[in-house]
C-alpha cells in the first residue's frame, strides 16, 4: 500500500472548497475529557516511554510504537474489553491523529500482513484489535518495568505525589495472578508509585516481604530517600527482617496490623488482663457504602516490646544496640461481624498515643476502597485482562495503572494545568483565531485548519453572527 502524506496548505484547500471539490476527510480538533487525559498522558512522558520499548520480534505492518501508543489510551475508555474499547477509540479520528495515525491509515489501514487491504472490514480500521493484542504480547517484562519507572518518575519530577505515607497490599486478578501495589495514601486521591505482577510460584506465601522490599527500593530510587517516611503494610507483606531493614537502613517507620495468633498480641492481651496496661476508649465515624457509622474501640498501648525474635535479630545485624517495638492492642466494642475480633498494631515508631496510630493506619483503606476497588470495578482490570497470555495481561495491567495515575492527577489542580499545557501546545497556533473546536479538512494532498464559521461561509452558508473572540487585526477602526 502506498502512503499519501498530507501537507498543511490553507490557501490550496480553501480554493478547492470554493471550487466544490470532493472532501477526502473532515474532523474536529475537539477538547473533551479524553483529549485532556491523552494530553496529560503525553505531558507525563508515557507515550514517549512507549516509543522506546523494544519488542521480542518485528512483524510486518504497523509499527509497534504506534500500536502501543494506541493501546495506552484504551484504559481511559468506558469499555473495559480490548475489542470494545478499540472500536470506540477508532471512532475518534482526532485522537488517532494525535497518537500518530496518518489519514490514510485511519481510512484504509496499514497492515501488510493482511491480503486485500482495500476490502478490509470497517471494524478492523485502522487496525484489527487482535493486532493490538499481538503487539502487547511481544513486549518483555523488563520493558514494561522501564515504562512503569518512567511514568512514576515523571510524577515525582512534577511534584504530583504529595506526602510521605504509603501503603502496600495485594489483590487477586484471577487464578494464579496477583497484583501488589505500593500506593501513596497521604492525599485524598491515591497514586500507585510501584507495582508487581505475580504469577505462579512468584505469588506463593513467604515471598511477599521480598516483593515489598523491591517496591520500596524502586520508590526510593525514583522519588529520593526523603519521599517516604511511613509504610502501612499488611501483615502478609511485612515480616521482622523487613521492619528492621526499613527502620535501620532506609529510615522508614512501619505500622503493621498483627492477628491474634502472634506472640506480641498474646503478650499484650495478658498484660491487659493483669492490669499492667490501661485501656482507653476511642470513638470515630467511618463511612461504609456511603453511610456514616459510629464505631468505638478500646486501645491499650505498650512500649519497648521485645518479643519479635526475627525483628530483633535482623536489627542487631544492621547495628541497632537496643531494638524494640511499639504496640497497641485494639478491641472492638460494637462488633457486628465475626471478623471483628481483637488485633494488634505494631510499629517501629514510638507513637504518642494509640488514637494517633489507629487513625493514621485507617489511611491504608485508600489502597482498598479507592485503589483496588476502582481498578476492578471502574477500570475492569479483573474481568477484562485482554488475553490469556501472561505477557498480554502484564501489558494490560501496566497500561491501566499508568492510566489510573494520570486520571488521579487529572482531577487535581496541578494535573488540570498540565493537561491544558499539552492541549495548548497542539492548538496554540489556531485557538485564538479559530476557537476551541476548529475543523481539519483534507483535500487532495493538503489539509487546512478552519473555524466552523469560516468553513460554512466558504461552502456558501455564512453565519449571521460570530461567537469567536475579536482579535486586534479583526477589530474595526
Amino acid at each position: 500500500m502506498q502512503r499519501v502524506w498530507y501537507r498543511h496548505d490553507q490557501e490550496v484547500v480553501v480554493a478547492a472548497l470554493r471550487r466544490r471539490e470532493p472532501i477526502d476527510m473532515v474532523t474536529t480538533m475537539n477538547s473533551g475529557p479524553l483529549d485532556g487525559l491523552v494530553a496529560l498522558h503525553e505531558e507525563l512522558g508515557i507515550l514517549t516511554a512507549l516509543g522506546e520499548v523494544r519488542s521480542t520480534r518485528r512483524r510486518r505492518g504497523i509499527e509497534d510504537e504506534l500500536l502501543l501508543r494506541t493501546a495506552a489510551v484504551l484504559p481511559f475508555l468506558p469499555q473495559p474489553g480490548l475489542t470494545g474499547a478499540a472500536a470506540q477509540l477508532f471512532g475518534e479520528p482526532a485522537i488517532l491523529l494525535r497518537l500518530g495515525w496518518s489519514p490514510l491509515q485511519i481510512c484504509m489501514g496499514d497492515n501488510e500482513r493482511h491480503r486485500h487491504c482495500e476490502e478490509r472490514r470497517q471494524a478492523s480500521l485502522p487496525c484489527d484489535p487482535e493486532t493490538l493484542r499481538d503487539a502487547l504480547g511481544r513486549v518483555t517484562e523488563e520493558c514494561w518495568c522501564k515504562v512503569q519507572r518512567a511514568g512514576v518518575q515523571a510524577l515525582f519530577e512534577r511534584r504530583l505525589v504529595r506526602g510521605g505515607t504509603y501503603a502496600v497490599d495485594g489483590t487477586g486478578l484471577g487464578p494464579g495472578l496477583r497484583l501488589v501495589c505500593l500506593v501513596c495514601v497521604s492525599s485524598e486521591r491515591p497514586v500507585i508509585v510501584a507495582w508487581r505482577v505475580l504469577s505462579g510460584d512468584a505469588s506463593e506465601k513467604g515471598k511477599e516481604a521480598a516483593v515489598t522490599r523491591s517496591l520500596i527500593e524502586q520508590l526510593v530510587e525514583l522519588g529520593g530517600p526523603e519521599c517516604i517516611g511511613l509504610l502501612l503494610a499488611d501483615a502478609l507483606y511485612a515480616d521482622g527482617p523487613l521492619l528492621a531493614w526499613c527502620k535501620f537502613v532506609q529510615n522508614i517507620d512501619v505500622l503493621v496490623p498483627l492477628p491474634s495468633d502472634r506472640e506480641i498480641h498474646q503478650d499484650l492481651d495478658r498484660m491487659v488482663r493483669e492490669g499492667l496496661i490501661p485501656l482507653r476508649r476511642h470513638s470515630y465515624v467511618r463511612r461504609i457504602q456511603g453511610h456514616k457509622q459510629r464505631r468505638t474501640v478500646e486501645l491499650g498501648v505498650a512500649r519497648e516490646m521485645t518479643c519479635w525474635d526475627s525483628f530483633l535479630e535482623a536489627a542487631r545485624r544492621y547495628g541497632a544496640a537496643q531494638p524494640q517495638l511499639w504496640a497497641c492492642l485494639i478491641r472492638p466494642m460494637d462488633a457486628t461481624d465475626p471478623e471483628d475480633r481483637p488485633w494488634t498494631l505494631a510499629s517501629t515508631r514510638d507513637w504518642a498515643s494509640g488514637q494517633e496510630a489507629y487513625q493514621t493506619f485507617r489511611s491504608r483503606w485508600h489502597i482498598e476502597n479507592d485503589g483496588y476497588r476502582e481498578l476492578k470495578e471502574g477500570w475492569g482490570l479483573e474481568a477484562e485482562r485482554w488475553g490469556r497470555k501472561l505477557a498480554v495481561q502484564r501489558g494490560r495491567i501496566t497500561l491501566t495503572c499508568l492510566a489510573f495515575n494520570t486520571a488521579q492527577v487529572y482531577l487535581t489542580r496541578l494535573g488540570q494545568r498540565a493537561a491544558e499545557r499539552g492541549i495548548r501546545r497542539l492548538r496554540q497556533r489556531y485557538r485564538r483565531e479559530l476557537g476551541t473546536s476548529p475543523a481539519v479538512v483534507y483535500i487532495g494532498s493538503g489539509f487546512a485548519v478552519l473555524s466552523i464559521e469560516k468553513l460554512v461561509a466558504i461552502l456558501g452558508a455564512p453565519a449571521r453572527r460570530s461567537l469567536l473572540p475579536v482579535t486586534a487585526a479583526a477589530r474595526p477602526p
